[in-house]
């Protein structure tokens, strides 16, 4: 019966690193961008002038203007493997303040 068990956990971790792994390759945009972008847009930058200085900033970035507009509003998940601790924190911080900011205008 134990052996089932641990089997069965060993089963959901393997299929949430696969599920974080598959989303974190699919947004193509690193974690730290996001967090750039969340500061970008609380000190009032539009989207089209933070795509541009990513791009100026990072030539090999896969982000395009579509993606930055998503990320702009505040959609944009992170997952906590792919920062430190106190960096995920921030990016709940900033997330909460992006909704908040998109909500009040």
């Amino acid at each position: 019966m134990d052996n089932k068990y641990k089997e069965k956990e060993k089963f959901i971790q393997m299929k949430k690193y696969r599920r974080e792994k598959k989303r974190t390759e699919k947004r193509l945009v690193t974690a730290e961008e996001v967090i750039f972008i969340f500061e970008k847009v609380l000190e009032g930058w539009k989207s089209i002038k933070i795509y541009n200085t990513i791009i100026q900033n990072n030539p090999n970035s896969f982000i395009d203007k579509k993606k930055t507009e998503d990320i702009f509003t505040g959609n944009c998940k992170v997952h906590p493997t792919e920062l430190s601790i106190e960096r995920f924190e921030y990016y709940n911080y900033l997330r909460n303040k992006v909704y908040e900011y998109h909500n009040f205008f």
